[in-house]
């Protein structure tokens, strides 16, 4: 299969030095105490979070705050139309890295026995749902107020 066509386009008609098209929307809900909505070329993602709020006695930890996260991917977001549970092995292993990721963003030393939880949902998959889901995450996380660390 040709990754570039005779004009020098890919499949999706960028150039072989274009980004993907970016767009992203702050506070597309009100339940939660942060939410973003991002768009990375066609692919599509939402998140939420909720927190901080008192973590459960067997989660607390009183020297820093515990990031919950989960991530999904909607059963329409790929051209494929399997089923996709939340814990199928490939959401487990996002669910780690994206946690992973956040812990290390957040100045989780600030919110001590307390738990912050991250819900991503990938409404859309074109390639990039790693880099689009933690995009959204930190905006979720900034428009929850949530500290972050500088880098």
């Amino acid at each position: 299969m040709e990754l570039l066509s005779d004009e020098g386009l890919r499949l999706d008609g960028r150039r072989s030095n274009e980004l993907r098209r970016i767009q992203c929307k702050l506070g597309v809900f009100s339940q939660p105490d942060g939410s973003a909505y991002v768009e990375q070329g066609n692919t599509k993602v939402l998140a939420a979070v909720y927190g901080p709020h008192q973590a459960p006695p067997k989660k607390s930890n009183h020297e820093e705050c515990v990031v919950n996260c989960q991530y999904s991917m909607a059963t329409f977001s790929t051209g494929e139309r399997k089923k996709r549970p939340r814990g199928d092995r490939k959401s487990q292993e996002m669910t780690i890295h994206l946690q992973q990721a956040l812990s290390a963003a957040i100045k989780t030393d600030l919110y001590p026995k307390s738990q912050i939880d991250v819900y991503i949902e990938v409404l859309m998959a074109d390639g990039g749902n790693y880099c689009a889901s933690v995009n959204a995450a930190t905006l979720a996380l900034i428009d929850a107020g949530i500290c972050l660390k500088e880098y």
